[in-house]
């Protein structure tokens, strides 16, 4: 009985963990990995060459954001109100710029050597 309900406790407690954070938590951390990409890819951009270790950050961040992007694409998938509200974030002013800024970013890493080591 013991064993059942610690069990039962510690599932509770992942799925508690692991349910956190809505679409407005969502929205900043993805917001976040953008933010740290664009930083890392116009400063690695502006001498034209890409070197491995830019190249290995570059490739992690975006790793980072296509895996957490699946998890939303997942998480969100049946859920209308979250998604609308997960929409809603994103297209904040604010929010809209960082996406602006990470879009030109991926842009200025195509004019570089070495971009087709990029993920």
């Amino acid at each position: 009985m013991k064993k059942s309900l610690l069990l039962i406790t510690v599932s509770a407690i992942v799925l508690l963990l692991s349910s956190c954070g809505g679409p407005k938590a969502d929205v900043k951390k993805m917001l976040k990995l953008y933010e740290d990409y664009t930083e890392k890819a116009f400063k690695a951009s502006e001498d034209k060459v890409l070197d491995e270790k830019e190249i290995e950050d570059l490739n992690k961040i975006m790793a980072e954001i296509e895996e957490f992007g699946a998890k939303m694409d997942e998480k969100y998938e049946n859920d209308e109100e979250a998604t609308k509200e997960f929409e809603s974030h994103m297209s904040e002013e604010r929010n809209k710029e960082i996406v602006k800024d990470y879009t030109k970013a991926l842009m200025a890493l195509w004019n570089c050597e070495g971009a087709e080591n990029l993920k």
